[in-house]
């Protein structure tokens, strides 16, 4: 098996691992914790992702892209995490009761002063994660990201338990944050144990100063739901609108984030070496599109099974926004990786387009929240339409990628077999899940009548899935002779 596809099986099972140990946590902290209470959480979680974006400066994806690393350039990707890192701690710290008495909720304040310690914590580590993914090491993320989201559940769990409310989130982030960092010292390459320094650090500031902003924007952009909503809407719908991010998010951050950790290293490189990137870029999403459509149809029909096994019954009002937030999560699903695709040839063309949908989302979203969240998660599939409108036309222009064969494989034709396969679920839907009422039963029925419909299609339409199916099984073959 190459290293690419070993690399990402170990960066799929990193995030679906993570991603159980969390849907696990979330069930049981749903149950012993308000809505009020976690929405206080994801207000400042909100605030947080947006600086953390600057925190990074861009030096993960330098490290990534760049040709060649020295001893030199080491020092100096250490010494601006430490600068803005700490930095970044001391404006938050300051900044806490401000932010407080804007949304008139003082557990703000207390939340932002401990979650900077997070800030002081992360530059031992920060520049660990993306030599790891350099060196296509995902075997090693995937132990420290297991360790670290089952301390944090662990601790969060514990907390709430016994009744520390908000807090218990609070001390669950830091554990996470503590925990990683100490194993990746354990794993770092032995030429990242630096000391800091800012030497000949102007060519990784002017990549860091667009890549930060570009980072920046996009997660301010998708955090503008969640800071609107927390003026206008209340907490309650805030934490509401939480929990439909957190279904669509177990496609959108797990499945293609692990893609996406694999696949930038590998883009990198062939980028570094001038080979065409159309085609591989177009026949990836194929393979995306190919799992993302059954799987959102899967959503559309079994979201309330779904909320009411993770979170519980009192969580079903978030059932209608994820059936909406869907369709924006099938236009990121085309996007995913002409964003990746763009970001290693030309960053300056990503950061005019995430300027241009941050502005589009805020105009469309702050009218929105003044009438009811159903009108703010479509405000997010408007925006969702429009970026990868955007970012389609950049790549074309610049590699070339053809629309047509883009939507005739990837669109049309992966949009008609997840329909097809999703017809058996129709049945279970409608005839079997009333009998059994159970949604665990329902959702393993439901999910094993969806994988055998798709892979009979994918065999019989001869989909370019068949050939990777078909090498898997001769290699399982192959060990057991």
């Amino acid at each position: 098996m190459s290293s690419i596809k070993k690399s990402l099986l170990y960066s799929l099972a990193q995030n679906y691992l993570v991603l159980v140990i969390q849907t696990a946590a979330s069930m049981v902290l749903a149950r012993l914790l308000t809505p009020s209470d976690i929405g206080k959480f994801s207000i400042a979680m909100a605030l947080l992702a947006t600086v953390h974006m600057l925190r990074d400066f861009g030096t993960g994806g330098y490290i990534v892209r760049a040709k060649a690393l020295g001893r030199q350039d080491m020092k100096a990707l250490f010494g601006i995490n430490l600068l803005m890192a700490w930095g970044i701690a001391g404006i938050l710290y300051l900044s806490k009761q401000l932010i407080a008495d804007f949304y008139h909720e003082q557990a703000l304040e207390r939340i932002l002063a401990w979650m900077c310690l997070n800030f002081l914590i992360i530059p031992f580590s920060s520049i660990i994660f993306p030599l790891l993914k350099r060196e296509m090491k995902f075997h090693l993320l995937l132990y420290i990201a297991t360790a670290s989201t089952l301390a944090s559940a662990a601790i969060s769990i514990y907390f709430a338990y016994n009744g520390y409310g908000y807090m218990s989130l609070v001390w669950g982030s830091l554990a996470n944050i503590t925990v990683s960092g100490l194993m990746a010292a354990c794993f770092r390459p032995g030429y990242s144990l630096v000391l800091p320094s800012l030497k000949n650090s102007r060519h990784i500031l002017s990549f860091g100063g667009k890549s930060s902003v570009i980072a920046m924007t996009s997660q301010f952009s998708a955090s503008t739901v969640e800071i609107v909503m927390g003026k206008t809407l209340g907490f309650a719908s805030v934490a509401l609108y939480s929990k439909a991010e957190t279904v669509i998010n177990i496609f959108a951050t797990q499945f293609l984030g692990s893609i996406r950790n694999v696949y930038y290293p590998a883009i990198a490189q062939q980028y570094r070496e001038n080979k065409p990137l159309a085609d591989g870029l177009n026949r990836s999403t194929v393979f995306v599109t190919a799992i993302a459509f059954p799987f959102y149809y899967f959503l559309i029909l079994f979201v309330d099974d779904i909320i009411v096994l993770m979170f519980g019954e009192q969580w079903l009002e978030s059932a209608r926004i994820i059936q909406i937030l869907v369709l924006g999560g099938m236009f990121g699903a085309l996007r995913s990786l002409i964003f990746t695709t763009l970001y290693t040839i030309k960053v300056e063309s990503v950061l005019k387009a995430e300027l241009f949908t941050l502005i589009f989302r805020v105009l469309v979203t702050v009218p929105a929240t003044l009438v009811s969240l159903e009108w703010v998660a479509w405000a997010q599939v408007a925006t969702e339409a429009v970026k990868f409108a955007v970012f389609f036309i950049l790549i074309h222009k610049l590699i070339g990628l053809k629309f047509w064969p883009f939507l005739l494989r990837s669109i049309l034709g992966n949009g008609l077999l997840g329909i097809l396969a999703a017809i058996p679920l129709i049945y279970v839907k409608y005839q079997l899940a009333p009998v059994i009422n159970q949604p665990l039963i329902v959702l393993a029925i439901a999910g094993a009548t969806l994988l055998v419909s798709w892979v009979l299609l994918v065999f019989i339409s001869k989909h370019p899935f068949r050939k990777e199916m078909e090498i898997i099984m001769n290699n399982l073959i192959a060990a057991h002779r």
